[in-house]
């Protein structure tokens, strides 16, 4: 894909930059090509973090460059700061007895910091806060990085660039130490994120910081606007609702490709089956995961299969081994999935130099062969969890036979293969569908955490956007609520959308 000319000024851009990108701007594939070209013009011993927050962003990232990363460091925040800061540095500041293996276990909980090191010193585990607005991972990063000189020597000395994705998506901790390295280490820093797509607010995430930094003068600015993914109606209605895009607004002859649709309960799925061309992707998205596959169970009874798309039972564990049981269900359950894309999947922590791919093919056929064995299942994932490093759980083993016994969990490994489906918003971010349907009463509008959900849901849609607006207060509240957004711009929910 060739570069827009703002793509291209980010990819030049030396220094410490923030990059405010829109929905469908085109930010990962900007981004790669930055880290491409400052690694091929790098001509020292240093190399790069590309930080993202789940592994499965990091492995776009090293999928999609072309250039060699094995000396680089691409993964997720936690082990950045777990592989690079905690565990090599730990017993600098808080002494020998923390010299140890360290396994991560974000299900433990624990409410103050000191009761956090003491899990450590006694179990090897790093825990998380009973407070989800809280991060002890980064605080004790934080703690260390200002306490140990070799910490900060050491990190100074590898690293002369960082790249953080989804930036706001960060919270205080993750901001405040990130700001370290950059203002205090002097280590150049790469920001791209968009406060209007912060949905993780509810779980600590701290959208002001992203703000703020655009407000920091030792940061150049660039604003990615131009939206390549939704139509331009689509996008006159997602840049009214927030300030920093409204002037982006164009107006359109033709606004049908934003249907109003004001049904009774009992017939909404066939007034917007009126509306969906069915060879064309679709997707439902509902705030909750009940709403959604009662939805594709309506949809599909009246006339067009709506595949709902559930959340595992793995989907909830947060261990460091939780990318494995993903990985195994893949293997199990998708037809093309080998074993070397089990071994392409181990994070960047894991010490992938020592794993043989035939050891690894025998491990994953002897799991195959317990499927209908819990018991026998159990050891032959726990004996390819040892190999490569990582620790299970009982009940984690559990989740994982249950995901692949039960058939109705299946879906979700290959979603891509059905044209129509029905998941949660939050499950939405990062893809893309030419028609959407949205319900107004999954989002009020009422605060900005609401209206930061609605835009993300509504900028997943390509070519259709359906709102479905019931008879409810949560339906009404949003529609005065958007007229009153719209309003401050001089605009009409009427200017963009069609009833």
């Amino acid at each position: 894909m060739k570069l827009s000319p703002i793509q291209e000024k980010i990819v030049e851009t030396p220094g410490n930059l923030i990059v405010r990108a829109s929905a469908g701007t085109g930010k990962t594939h900007t981004m790669v090509n930055k880290i491409a070209k400052e690694i091929d013009d790098n001509h020292t011993h240093k190399v790069i973090a590309a930080i993202t927050f789940t592994i499965k962003a990091a492995q776009e990232i090293k999928d999609r460059l072309s250039v060699d990363v094995v000396q680089h460091f691409i993964g997720t925040n936690n082990s950045f700061v777990i592989e690079e800061v905690i565990k090599p540095f730990m017993k600098d500041v808080y002494g020998a007895d923390f010299d140890l293996d360290m396994s991560t276990d974000y299900s433990a909980k624990v409410d103050t910091f000191q009761e956090a090191i003491e899990k450590i010193r006694n179990e090897g585990i790093l825990c998380s806060y009973r407070d989800n607005k809280r991060n002890f991972v980064f605080d004790l990063a934080q703690e260390i990085v200002e306490n140990s000189s070799a910490c900060r020597l050491y990190l100074q000395a590898k690293y002369f660039k960082i790249y953080i994705d989804e930036y706001q998506d960060c919270d205080k901790s993750m901001h405040k130490f990130f700001m370290y390295l950059c203002d205090e280490l002097n280590i150049e820093t790469f920001v791209v994120g968009d406060e209007k797509q912060s949905i993780y607010i509810w779980r600590g995430a701290y959208p002001e910081a992203f703000k703020s930094i655009w407000n920091k003068p030792n940061f150049k600015k660039i604003f990615m606007g131009d939206n390549f993914r939704s139509c331009q109606q689509i996008q006159n209605y997602s840049n009214l609702l927030c300030d920093e895009t409204r002037s982006l607004y164009n107006p359109t002859e033709n606004i049908d490709n934003i249907v109003w649709l004001s049904p009774t309960k009992a017939n909404w799925a066939t007034e917007v089956l009126s509306n969906i061309v069915p060879d064309k992707k679709s997707a439902l998205l509902r705030f909750s995961n009940d709403n959604a596959r009662i939805g594709a169970s309506e949809l599909t009874t009246n006339g067009l299969e709506y595949v709902y798309i559930p959340q595992t039972p793995i989907a909830d564990i947060t261990t460091d081994t939780a990318w494995l049981y993903t990985a195994i269900a893949k293997y199990l359950i998708i037809e093309k999935y080998s074993a070397y894309d089990v071994i392409s999947e181990i994070p960047v922590e894991g010490n992938e130099s020592r794993k043989t791919v035939s050891t690894v093919k025998r491990l994953l056929k002897r799991i195959e062969e317990t499927i209908d064995d819990e018991q026998s299942f159990g050891s032959c994932v726990t004996a390819l969890a040892e190999y490569l490093g990582y620790d299970t759980r009982p009940d984690h083993i559990n989740k994982l036979f249950k995901t692949i016994s039960d058939t109705s969990f299946h879906v979700a490994f290959e979603a891509d293969k059905y044209k129509h489906i029905a998941i949660t918003f939050h499950s939405s971010k990062g893809l893309e569908f030419e028609q959407v349907i949205v319900f107004a009463e999954d989002y009020r509008l009422s605060d900005m955490s609401s209206i930061y959900n609605h835009y993300v849901a509504v900028t997943r849609a390509k070519s259709k956007l359906i709102i479905v607006k019931l008879n409810n207060y949560n339906a009404n509240c949003f529609q005065n609520n958007l007229q009153k957004i719209f309003s401050e711009s001089g605009h009409n929910i009427e200017d963009v959308v069609l009833f």
